[in-house]
């Protein structure tokens, strides 16, 4: 396949704006979407060759095969109009008749309907012509070296000495202002362009963005209101001023360059992101004669003001970039943390780096989740716990809880990391309390369908844990590891042995003021952890009659430990008639039972051989 000299673009623009560019190295097709084919505007591969689709399927006013651009061997093109009955008009003058052919030197566009078609290359406006400022364009947050100033200083200098103080103050104010708007305005760009124009004194000036591959315009201003018809920017100096990171300034010769007729001067300046990429660019042009005594060309002093716009939209659109991705952060961080915490988070990440950190963790288990979900089926179920757990999570972050995990019927939660929280014991364990609050209006909810009360079972250990993200770099998730993790959830699941709602143990109960009331249910050794563990239960409501009946059941307790079975009987035989309710008194009375009967075989130390 023959290719040209020199590399060659072929731009596709609508109603002004660029909607497709790529190199121009083999014979291209032009046309209308076909069976198969993606939408527009893209380039396609397929059994017919290389295609760019510029319109779809059902768009009848273009051709399914309209025009055919092939390199020739001399570095001229041979542009084939494949309709049968629409002719595509040159802008050099003249048509292409349908079903004709001829054979063009670029640069050169042609138009069907809406669309403009321009091919050239690097040569189509004279590289003697164009001049670069001294300095490579900075990107955002970085400072060029002293050195590198003294053009630039020479040449402010200049323009202050000749009278221009005040123009540049509202060059730099204008600036400012786009870098101020970015995070605020919707016309950003739209603002740049218009500075472009109405401060450095350019017929039309244009922001376009580059996506790795081609420019798209993004914000188009003229000083007459309108564009002219047909305007194409210079792809050339584009290309110059991306591949050289420069701002540069041109004055092409009329004959050179179909898409810049009309064209005085040109200018076009880099927009770099922080790591030095060139993500887009500000270009500007003269089309209309100057006024009288106004220079022609375009002033060194005006392509740097341009070079400075274009670094003011940089820092603005790094700066929105940062806004979105700590955005993106902050959703993410709220997921887990309060907002209040997420938004500390933002400003100090160090915090969630792996520490060892004093925590209380809470387990929660929904009872009987395999016999409700039978039940309900999956999409009633999927709705069911969604519900439950939303109430449950409310309790964590209404006292500044960390929601680490859901693991089917189970919420995790931790106090005391990534911040530190002196009474995390306390946070716990009314926000646990709370949880069980919330069962009331969740049972009013889901009543008529479950045909039984909703019930949990919550433990909750406080100790030294080491707190980090306990997930990998693709899935993160910030939580505890440790025994006092796990032997966290060995409780939970123990409360449904001791028919109690909440367990906490004496690490906790020990962190605890006395506003929380609590009863000393048992000593009890759980599954994978010797060291024997006393466990208190928190009710929600602890009136008058729970807090005697606590003191008794304690009293008993004692007995126990005391070896004095028969009083420990006695006591809570009474205990039992009295409240018949209390599942732990029951218990505690078999206990008793069977330590009077068989003395040597008890052990005040209840064994749990079940998680």
């Amino acid at each position: 396949m023959p290719v040209t000299s020199m590399p060659a673009t072929l731009q596709v623009s609508s109603n002004q704006q660029v909607v497709f560019s790529a190199e121009l190295t083999e014979a291209v097709e032009i046309g209308r979407q076909q069976q198969g084919e993606p939408e527009p505007f893209c380039r396609y591969a397929g059994e017919q060759g290389v295609r760019v689709i510029v319109a779809r399927k059902d768009d009848r006013s273009f051709s399914r095969r309209q025009v055919k651009i092939e390199p020739a061997a001399d570095g001229r093109f041979i542009v084939s109009n494949l309709s049968k009955a629409v002719a595509a008009t040159l802008d050099q003058g003249g048509t292409i008749e349908p079903m004709a052919q001829r054979t063009l030197s670029p640069p050169f566009a042609l138009m069907v309907g809406e669309l403009t078609f321009l091919v050239e290359t690097e040569a189509d406006v004279e590289a003697d012509s164009m001049q670069s400022l001294a300095n490579a364009t900075m990107a955002p947050g970085r400072s060029n070296p002293l050195s590198t100033h003294v053009r630039s200083l020479a040449v402010l200098r200049s323009a202050t000495e000749s009278g221009d103080q005040e123009n540049l103050v509202e060059w730099l104010e204008a600036a400012m202002s786009v870098v101020q708007s970015a995070a605020s305005s919707p016309d950003f760009l739209e603002r740049a362009a218009r500075a472009v124009v109405n401060l450095v004194g350019l017929d039309t000036a244009a922001v376009l963005l580059w996506n790795g591959s081609q420019w798209t315009h993004e914000a188009v201003c003229a000083a007459a209101g309108r564009v002219a018809p047909h305007w194409q920017p210079s792809m050339t100096i584009l290309e110059a001023s991306r591949r050289q990171k420069r701002t540069f300034r041109d004055a092409p010769k009329q004959e050179n360059a179909a898409s810049l007729m009309g064209v005085q001067a040109l200018v076009a300046a880099p927009i770099l992101s922080p790591k030095e990429d060139v993500i887009g660019a500000i270009y500007g042009d003269r089309r209309q004669p100057p006024a009288e005594g106004n220079p022609v060309d375009i002033t060194e002093l005006e392509a740097m003001l341009v070079e400075l716009l274009a670094s003011g939209v940089a820092a603005g659109l790094a700066r929105m970039d940062q806004e979105q991705a700590a955005l993106a952060e902050r959703v993410r961080f709220e997921q887990f943390f309060t907002p209040e915490l997420a938004r500390q988070l933002e400003i100090e990440p160090d915090l969630l780096e792996c520490k060892d950190a004093e925590i209380s963790a809470l387990f929660c288990d929904v009872r009987g989740f395999s016999r409700i979900s039978e039940k309900l089926g999956p999409v009633r179920t999927f709705a069911w716990i969604s519900d439950v757990m939303e109430e449950l999570s409310e309790c964590v972050q209404q006292y500044d809880g960390v929601l680490v995990d859901y693991i089917g019927d189970e919420l995790i939660a931790m106090w005391g990391a990534p911040v530190e929280q002196p009474d995390h014991a306390t946070r716990a364990s009314l926000a646990a309390i709370a949880m069980l609050g919330k069962l009331d209006q969740l049972n009013q909810a889901w009543a008529a369908e479950l045909g039984e009360d909703i019930q949990v079972g919550i433990g909750i250990n406080s100790g030294l844990a080491s707190v980090g993200n306990t997930g990998s770099k693709r899935k993160f998730k910030y939580g505890p590891l440790g025994n006092t993790v796990n032997l966290a959830s060995r409780v939970q699941g123990v409360t449904k042995y001791l028919k109690s709602s909440i367990l906490i143990t004496d690490d906790t109960a020990a962190l605890l003021g006395n506003e929380i009331e609590r009863r000393h249910l048992a000593r009890v050794r759980v599954v994978n952890i010797e060291t024997p563990v006393d466990l208190y239960e928190l009710v929600s409501q602890p009136d008058s009659r729970w807090c005697q009946l606590r003191d008794r059941y304690e009293e008993a307790l004692n007995c126990l430990e005391r070896s004095e079975f028969l009083m420990a009987t006695r006591c809570l035989g009474n205990l039992v008639a009295e409240h018949p309710e209390d599942g732990p008194s029951q218990l505690l009375l078999s206990r008793a039972v069977t330590a009077l009967i068989a003395p040597d075989q008890f052990d005040f130390v209840w064994a749990f051989e079940k998680k």
